[in-house]
């Protein structure tokens, strides 16, 4: 019994220092709030790592220290201590008992608070050096910059792709873009400004520039999934290093798609631009990333990619589809 009692203690020490999770069905989870974003509640626990809990699950909860709590009826946001309360609600420590389903964010970005801006970066490298009876190297790098607020979003990006081939160049190309939504208030719809630059010497492109404005729809944005789709006007000018110079209007579109798996710790990702020329002429334009990005510590992933670009009418004696797949290293920050 004398043993008992310290034990009875220590375990009681450390659920009174952590924040704890009481399911409808009488279950406990001890660890940390993180955040809570649309329909699940991240926790991160010390034996299992961070989890995602479907809110509808939860009968009631409590931290130890406060958290940021949003209301859905309400921009205005509070910081208190959680206290375990009837099921369906919890107590915000000197303010009162608040429903479950009253909880619009637990410790909100800022894109959801309205207070600040979230900026994410990755960073992408695939090279090869090879000697011998057969002499080549490549090198393939790509970044990305996104800051994300409230009601505004802009996003930098750039790649270049060197190659060489028993001392031949084989490859030379690069590309940059970037683009700036902002945000129907209160609404997944946004109205966008986009531009990109390209250049290719093997596609006899001396350089390829785009810019255009539009529509877009943020249709999924959580802790797993984040899709938009975009649609415009865009105008189109091509400065070639052989071939007749070009410049036309055009229907342009985008796609961004990436998504978590829960069972699986790898993140899917598929982006795409086009261009579908409307004046004199049919010429279409086509650029996409495909592949998943696999967690390996501390913001370094190693990823699998296929880039493919089409254009219906390349410049005379050129093929259409240029395709590579990529193995490399990325970091994310």
């Amino acid at each position: 019994m004398r043993a008992f009692i310290p034990i009875s203690l220590l375990f009681f020490c450390i659920s009174a220092t952590a924040d704890v999770v009481i399911f409808k069905n009488g279950d406990r989870l001890t660890g940390k709030v993180v955040h809570k974003l649309g329909p699940e509640l991240v926790f991160e626990t010390t034996n299992a790592g961070t989890v995602n809990i479907q809110w509808s699950e939860i009968s009631t909860l409590s931290t130890e220290k406060p958290v940021v709590v949003m209301l859905q009826d309400s921009k205005t946001i509070s910081e208190a201590i959680l206290e375990p309360a009837a099921e369906g609600s919890t107590d915000l420590a000197n303010s009162g008992s608040v429903n479950l389903d009253e909880i619009a964010y637990l410790n909100p970005n800022p894109e959801q608070s309205g207070i600040g801006i979230d900026y994410k970066g990755r960073a992408t490298l695939a090279a090869s050096d090879t000697r011998g009876n057969t002499t080549a190297r490549r090198l393939y790098a790509e970044a990305q910059l996104t800051a994300r607020a409230r009601d505004y979003r802009y996003s930098l990006g750039g790649k270049t792709n060197q190659q060489h081939d028993s001392g031949a160049r084989t490859a030379s190309n690069w590309a940059t873009d970037g683009n700036y939504d902002w945000f129907v208030e209160g609404k997944k719809q946004f109205n966008y400004v986009r531009g990109s630059l390209e250049h290719d010497r093997f596609k006899d492109i001396d350089l390829r520039s785009t810019a255009g404005t539009g529509y877009g729809v943020q249709l999924v944005e959580d802790n797993s999934s984040n899709i938009s789709i975009r649609g415009g006007l865009d105008y189109v000018v091509i400065d070639h290093y052989t071939a007749g110079n070009e410049s036309y209007p055009a229907l342009g579109w985008g796609v961004k798609a990436s998504h978590r798996p829960l069972k699986y710790n790898i993140e899917l990702f598929h982006e795409q631009d086009g261009f579908q020329q409307i004046s004199e002429g049919s010429n279409m334009i086509l650029r996409t990333r495909t592949g998943l990005r696999a967690p390996i510590a501390a913001g370094i992933n190693a990823s699998i990619q296929i880039n493919l670009d089409w254009e219906k009418d390349p410049a005379p004696g050129l093929k259409s589809t240029d395709t590579a797949m990529l193995i490399g290293l990325g970091y994310d920050w």
